[in-house]
């Protein structure tokens, strides 16, 4: 008797080795796909984010370009290098620089705006304010990146005696 209950028992076990095999070969498959599917999207998003910093730094360049064209000027301008004419709608385009350490250039020109004297009454209506505005663009050679900056500035000289 009792040796055919214990052999009952041993055949109603739970965890029958084929049934083991059938789930593992189920399951394995769908992890090893999500695995994959993530994988994938990591790769992704990590190659968009990369990119993403590179047009930050190709945008900082131009500005950093556009500064070089304004500060050039500038200087070229307070050495006479740059003849300012102060004739109404003058304009003086000084050519492309090119910056190898930037990877890109900058182009600059200067404009005559006109001349006047800010108030009337005071010691400084003595004085004629000539106004030009500096531009320059700055452009990278990767992905096009660009930057616009204007400035303006005045020179001022005594105005002739009526």
């Amino acid at each position: 008797g009792t040796a055919a209950a214990m052999t009952s028992t041993t055949n109603n076990q739970p965890n029958q080795p084929g049934r083991q095999r059938g789930a593992a070969l189920n399951v394995g498959p769908i992890l090893l796909m999500v695995l994959t599917v993530l994988a994938v999207s990591t790769m992704r998003t990590a190659s968009l984010e990369l990119i993403m910093a590179g047009n930050v730094q190709f945008r900082e360049n131009a500005f950093q370009l556009a500064s070089s064209g304004l500060d050039t000027v500038l200087q070229q301008a307070r050495d006479n290098v740059v003849p300012l004419n102060a004739v109404a709608g003058w304009q003086q385009n000084l050519g492309t620089t090119r910056v190898e350490p930037l990877n890109g250039e900058f182009d600059t020109s200067i404009s005559y705006l006109g001349a006047g004297s800010p108030y009337s009454g005071y010691s400084a209506s003595q004085f004629l304010f000539q106004h030009f505005q500096v531009d320059s663009e700055g452009r990278t050679d990767q992905r096009g990146a660009r930057s616009l900056q204007s400035q303006g500035i005045y020179i001022v000289t005594q105005r002739a005696a009526e």
